[in-house]
């Protein structure tokens, strides 16, 4: 019996060790699968087929040097807000190319109405006029709930950062029998190049519900939120 204990021991180290083996091979090859992917964000971002933009002529080679991400619709439930936050960047690195941000549109809502409420030291000696992009600088919106904290730290950070905030009309994202939260509206981004050419970014982009504070919500015995 001793001798059969003995085996069985020997059978499950054996197997035990193998699946770590298995194991760490397949973590090697998911690390080798995604090394080359874009990190994770809550919103759509402007890449593939769409970095390039769509401009007067296809030509253009500044056309492509602005990254957009994070965009995403992000509504409020508890204070019926909502509004558009997204991040544009100016990768251009070769030159001092300035773009310039001249609308942004949301199907069924219209064109979004962008304040700016703050910029880093560095944004304000780098902008060319309204709305500027300047090289390796970045645009930040996003409902005031995001934004304004970032705001009042904009005079102590380094970056190259002008911060905008927006609210969207809550209406516009409720149909008659349901709301919008996890669906898709398609935003154009329009920016001028430094050429003065029209440069278009559509992005697919997905209305998501706010994270609430952690013991915010009353909830009920069902799990679910009460209305007040």
């Amino acid at each position: 019996m001793a001798f059969k204990s003995v085996l069985r021991r020997s059978a499950l180290i054996t197997v035990s060790a193998a699946s770590a083996v298995a194991l760490a091979a397949c973590g090697a090859g998911q690390i080798s699968q995604t090394a080359n992917q874009h990190p994770a964000v809550d919103g759509a971002m402007n890449g593939g087929e769409d970095a390039a933009g769509k401009g007067a002529e296809n030509t253009n080679s500044a056309l492509g040097f602005v990254n957009i991400r994070d965009a995403h619709i992000l509504v409020d439930p508890e204070a019926g807000t909502a509004g558009l936050k997204f991040s544009a960047s100016n990768q251009q690195r070769a030159t001092e190319s300035v773009y310039t941000l001249k609308s942004v549109t949301v199907e069924g809502i219209g064109e979004v109405e962008l304040k700016k409420v703050a910029e880093t030291p560095s944004f304000a000696k780098a902008a060319k006029g309204e709305n500027s992009l300047p090289r390796e600088c970045q645009i930040v919106a996003g409902p005031k709930s995001v934004i304004d904290p970032l705001a009042k730290t904009a005079k102590d950070n380094t970056g190259c950062i002008a911060y905008y905030t927006n609210e969207l009309d809550p209406s516009t994202l409720v149909g008659d029998k349901s709301s919008a939260a996890g669906q898709n509206r398609e935003a154009t981004f329009e920016f001028t190049d430094p050429q003065g050419q029209t440069n278009t970014y559509d992005l697919d982009i997905t209305v998501s519900a706010d994270i609430l504070e952690a013991g915010a919500p009353n909830r009920g015995a069902d799990g679910m939120i009460e209305s007040k």
